[in-house]
């Protein structure tokens, strides 16, 4: 699985003038689950592991149920709990998506849905360069950088 850039910035312009933002489709369901599976996985990597469930294979003709957009947003707030206890020292400020929005879901949900994934990835990708900075050698003598006053 990929990552594909989320689409965080939808507005109402793109629903009056009939843009492809402007629509909520196969394509974009597919590729916030793809990004799900994708943080998933690169957590995994660094040993960290959470139980979501995704779907893949979306098709035009298919539609998501408030069920399935409650599960999207579980599975993204399961992977921040997951850098939150793996990382506690990172901030992890996610945007407020609330089970009320999805029976009249607007571009504003699936821009907060997106940008938490795209926070979640920002958040992910730091976690191998601080642990790429603290690792050492078995058997490696180490020692501390001493001040002196």
């Amino acid at each position: 699985m990929s990552w594909i850039a989320p689409i965080t910035d939808r507005t109402a312009a793109d629903i009056t003038n009939r843009t492809a933002r402007g629509f909520f489709n196969a394509s974009d369901i597919n590729r916030i689950e793809g990004n799900i599976a994708w943080l998933r996985n690169e957590l995994a990597r660094h040993n960290h592991f959470v139980e979501i469930n995704t779907v893949t294979g979306w098709l035009a003709t298919s539609v998501p149920t408030i069920a399935d957009l409650q599960r999207i947003r579980n599975n993204i707030d399961a992977i921040a709990a997951q850098v939150r206890l793996a990382r506690p020292d990172f901030r992890v400020n996610m945007q407020t998506v609330n089970n009320t929005a999805f029976p009249r879901l607007d571009f504003n949900t699936v821009n907060r849905l997106e940008i938490n994934i795209y926070l979640l990835r920002q958040l992910i990708d730091r976690m191998s360069t601080v642990y790429r900075q603290a690792s050492f050698k078995s058997g490696q003598q180490l020692f501390l950088s001493q001040r002196r006053v």
